[in-house]
């Protein structure tokens, strides 16, 4: 039954075939199609490029809408285009709609800023014409169908998973610093306080960090573009990876976690909705409480003096993240088998 379903996918990049997830469920499904922004080739094509991608999040959907009898589902891959496609499937009636999705369902629980709550009301108005939600975490399971009205069978946790490429790149010799990266949520300045009594080498990427505390000598701020080749250079050849995010409410730095585990680094990063849902403490990870420099010292401190203990736990942490490929296809395919049963109701009626 799911084979046969129509399955359109509206991203907001232009896909250039070596998207795992895509190939998996062309696996699954006979008719997979993507709708991506239109790209350019002209010599300032890269700048009409960014802008197609930006404004893909509105004229995806509504070319979508346009095409809506070629399709039986339509999987809205980011949260604006989900958003804009709800809206405009609620104010376009039509009959035998396709079923909607929306991936990556999520909101800032932390946020209160006047243009923050237009967008939730902007949300509130599409879920509507949202059939099924796929958040970033099972306890925001609960919050969204409390906050929102929505069922609790039609919200769900997708799994995240690696890049692919990660869990074959061959081991690096380790030197003797931390490495931390990241670039929303982040809260580098409790990882200053921390290693500032320690005297370890640490280095932190990020182009957007302003300290708020003094840095140390054995702090190492990098503002420079980095590769990904380099970036796996600088996860892999590192003593340990630390992540820090601000509030426990707000999921986030779970790609950035699965790509430290997949790449079998001992890692140590802050506890919130999401990251719990890939590691357990002191099997696969050391997790700390946001902002808690003392607790953060004390992890970094076990890992660096039981060096074997550290390399067992990223050892296990990257065969847990393994496993999360299988976990995510599952949950998918359940969730298009509710699709399909709700196009055959459809039908009969």
């Amino acid at each position: 039954m799911i084979s046969k379903l129509k399955l359109v996918i509206l991203v907001n990049w232009k896909e250039d075939g070596n998207w795992s997830f895509l190939h998996l469920l062309k696996n699954k499904i006979q008719n997979v199609d993507i709708l991506q922004p239109v790209s350019f080739t002209h010599p300032v094509g890269s700048q009409l490029t960014r802008l197609s991608n930006y404004l893909s999040e509105f004229y995806g959907p509504l070319l979508a809408l346009i095409r809506r009898k070629r399709f039986d589902v339509v999987l809205s891959w980011q949260m604006r285009i989900g958003i804009c496609y709800g809206i405009l499937k609620r104010i376009v009636h039509f009959q035998k709609p396709p079923v909607h999705i929306i991936q990556d369902f999520h909101i800032d629980l932390t946020q209160t800023r006047w243009l923050y709550r237009i967008q939730i009301e902007l949300m509130k108005m599409a879920i509507p014409g949202i059939d099924y939600f796929l958040c970033t975490s099972t306890e925001e399971e609960k919050i969204y169908s409390q906050m929102f009205g929505i069922p609790r069978s039609q919200i769900v946790f997708l799994p995240l998973m690696a890049p692919r490429s990660h869990f074959e790149e061959p081991d690096h010799p380790k030197k003797d610093y931390i490495f931390s990266y990241g670039k929303s949520d982040r809260d580098f300045d409790t990882l200053v306080r921390a290693v500032t009594p320690l005297s370890i080498k640490t280095y932190i990427l990020s182009q957007k960090y302003k300290p708020t505390v003094p840095v140390p000598e054995n702090v190492c701020i990098l503002r420079g573009y980095v590769s990904g080749k380099d970036m796996i250079q600088w996860i892999a050849s590192s003593r340990m990876v630390v992540l820090l995010l601000k509030d426990y409410r707000v999921s986030a730095g779970q790609l950035s976690m699965l790509e430290v585990m997949a790449l079998a680094r001992p890692l140590i990063i802050t506890e919130n909705m999401a990251t719990k849902e890939y590691a357990v403490h002191k099997q696969t990870t050391l997790f700390f409480e946001a902002g808690h420099d003392k607790e953060l010292a004390g992890h970094i401190q076990y890992l660096w003096n039981n060096r074997e203990a550290a390399e067992h736990i990223g050892q296990q942490a990257r065969q847990a993240a393994l496993k999360f490929d299988d976990r995510r296809m599952e949950v998918f395919n359940k969730l298009l088998e509710s699709c399909a049963m709700d196009i055959q109701k459809g039908e009969r009626q």
